[in-house]
């Protein structure tokens, strides 16, 4: 969010396995694709501890997010979606019975966008509190883009 008065936020858009996300377009230093060949990434699906056994990535995309200690860190993200402007007005908190849930897994809110509600992630606190070390080299590369 810029300056003190915006009244608006520019968010990163995309999705995994059908959950929506937005991200503050300001956390994100980089985006490239994600071409097969980098092993230091982390992927967001594991970094939110999604319950599942198994997560496609359709269009996977690697951004560059740094923390407030510095550190930098490349998360692969899928689908993305749009970087795109919406108003503080139309930002929903999180019901008080998910907030102490969510809040731990970098949830902050919600906004309803296009008959869908698309969670609001805090990356940079997400990394600096779930990622404290540095992340360890992968032996699975990212899937080639097709």
């Amino acid at each position: 969010m810029k300056g003190g008065a915006a009244q608006h936020l520019d968010l990163l858009l995309f999705s995994v396995e059908g959950v929506y996300f937005g991200i503050d377009a300001e956390q994100v230093l980089q985006t490239a694709a994600c071409n097969g060949e980098d092993d230091d990434l982390l992927w967001i699906h594991e970094v939110l501890d999604f319950r599942t056994t198994s997560v496609v990535y359709l269009t996977p995309t690697i951004i560059t997010a740094g923390t407030r200690g510095g550190r930098r860190y490349r998360v692969v993200i899928d689908a993305m979606e749009d970087i795109t402007q919406c108003s503080l007005n139309d930002l929903r908190p999180l019901p008080p019975v998910l907030e102490p849930f969510a809040m731990r897994k970098g949830i902050w809110g919600i906004l309803p966008r296009n008959g869908r509600m698309t969670l609001l992630l805090d990356l940079m606190s997400l990394l600096s509190t779930r990622v404290p070390q540095p992340p360890e080299r992968r032996t699975e590369p990212c899937p080639e883009a097709g």
